[in-house]
């Protein structure tokens, strides 16, 4: 390693901590002192960048692997959200028409009942869906223009 001879000035407490240094460290000139003191500052920045690096990449991998799960789960919870307005509807219109003598299951035969109440069911979650859609695109719009 090639040095370079500089001629510097520095305040008294710089000189101090440097002179202070080079007795903890047994080194014999200041230059040395210096040096070790730089390598080590410089080992730092890069212990800090790495840490900062991979807690980044942890943080986004994590982010990614988390929202792919809480998607099946939001898409498993709204097809039960689903299935169990249509069961209320449904039951609302035996409960309404008490003169029900049986109950047929959808296997068997979709009646025409269950189809209003699934139909009227995907109609409330677009209406639903269409407003969130709405609502997400105006704040994305107040938010830019701000």
């Amino acid at each position: 390693m090639e040095k370079q001879r500089r001629t510097i000035s520095l305040d008294t407490e710089t000189d101090e901590y440097i002179q202070s240094y080079m007795e903890e460290h047994h080194f014999r000139f200041p230059g040395e002192a210096i040096m070790d003191i730089c390598q080590k500052y410089r080992n730092e920045q890069s212990k800090e960048w790495s840490l900062k690096y991979i807690s980044e990449v942890v943080s986004q991998n994590l982010h990614d692997v988390l929202k792919e799960e809480l998607k099946k789960i939001r898409l498993g919870t709204n097809a039960t959200d689903k299935n169990t307005q249509i069961l209320i509807e449904y039951m609302n219109g035996l409960f309404a028409f008490q003169g029900f003598k049986g109950l047929i299951t959808t296997q068997m035969r979709e009646m025409d009942s269950t189809r209003i109440a699934r139909e009227l069911v995907e109609e409330r979650i677009a209406h639903q869906r269409q407003k969130r859609i709405d609502w997400e695109e105006s704040r994305g719009k107040s938010t830019s223009t701000q």
